[in-house]
């Protein structure tokens, strides 16, 4: 059976519902377009649920290095263990200062539940949702850990009002109806409850426009500025707390053709990683953007969008 790459109703914007676009950039059966009214950035035709599922299948579960990609996802992530400890425990330090206990937190789009793991060591009663099954089997057998289920956020039953925190890390993008989930999400927080967002920033793409890295994705739907992200927020009856961008450099400059998807791995010697490190460093030292870095994630246009936003009512009516 073949599928139909877009929808065959007439799309209009998630957030204010105008259906006057500019177009960004073409990509396969689609374009990146954004919205005239609002600035709200996305895909158009929005794909089919059909095609979202197999595309996400097919890009999850395709060879990486002779390993399909969410084995790789879960290899690297051993591998680096005290990196991403590292970051998970900055953004728990992050949570925490806006969180009102140590209550119950959920991970939507938790992968094998790394996250999920660290947040349970560290004192909050965590469990974690992700679409495909074998991440549920690794972080059972491999990670010891049955806190993650293999569930859509609405098919997973939880109570109204269960959770003190969400978390959505790289996901937001890659729904078809941010604002209707981030209205789920509403229901399920008590109230002041936390939501914090990782996700791509479109102010990164200032110079590149259409050729930017972010853009690239096929698993990407929408794209986000704080601007466009806050409005949604403020629509499912969140409010902005706190927001920054980080690594300015990692798509200021490098286009998508630029980008090769190829994993550089570390000598196994001695003398192997520190000629590694020396040459890495020395690349960023004739950088310009290494010393410009700062400010501009500080003015905003960073890579990276990190968002927490407390709730503060219910949804908006449409």
């Amino acid at each position: 059976m073949s599928l139909s790459p877009v929808s065959e109703k007439k799309d209009s914007c998630e957030s204010c519902g105008s259906v006057q676009f500019s177009k960004i950039c073409d990509r396969k059966d689609t374009s990146v377009v954004a919205c005239e009214n609002c600035g709200l950035q996305f895909v158009h035709p929005m794909l089919d649920e059909e095609t979202i599922d197999k595309v996400h299948g097919d890009e999850m579960t395709g060879a990486q290095n002779g390993l399909p990609y969410y084995r790789e996802y879960f290899n690297e992530r051993k591998r680096r263990a005290g990196s991403y400890e590292k970051i998970y425990r900055g953004r728990m330090n992050l949570i925490e200062r806006f969180a009102s206990d140590k209550g119950n937190l959920l991970d939507v789009g938790c992968g094998a539940g790394f996250f999920v793991k660290y947040a349970l060591e560290r004192g909050w009663n965590a469990r974690g949702v992700d679409l495909l099954p074998e991440y549920e089997i690794l972080a059972r057998e491999e990670l010891q850990l049955d806190a993650v289920q293999c569930a859509r956020l609405e098919d997973a039953n939880f109570p109204p009002e269960s959770f003190s925190v969400v978390t959505l890390w790289d996901l937001i993008e890659h729904l078809p109806h941010p604002l209707a989930f981030l209205k789920e999400i509403n229901a399920v927080l008590k109230p002041n409850g936390v939501i914090a967002l990782w996700t791509p920033n479109t102010r990164n793409a200032v110079f590149l426009k259409g050729r930017w890295t972010g853009y690239g994705p096929g698993q990407h739907l929408y794209f986000f500025s704080e601007e466009t992200l806050g409005r949604l927020l403020k629509q499912a009856g969140f409010e902005i707390v706190h927001a920054k961008t980080t690594k300015t450099k990692k798509g200021l400059l490098l286009p998508q053709e630029a980008l090769t998807f190829e994993k550089r791995s570390k000598p196994e010697s001695l003398g192997g990683r520190i000629g590694f490190a020396f040459k890495r460093d020395l690349k960023n030292f004739f950088n310009p953007i290494t010393y410009v870095n700062p400010l501009l994630d500080l003015a905003g246009y960073g890579f990276n969008l990190l968002i927490l936003a407390k709730k503060t009512g219910s949804p908006e009516g449409r």
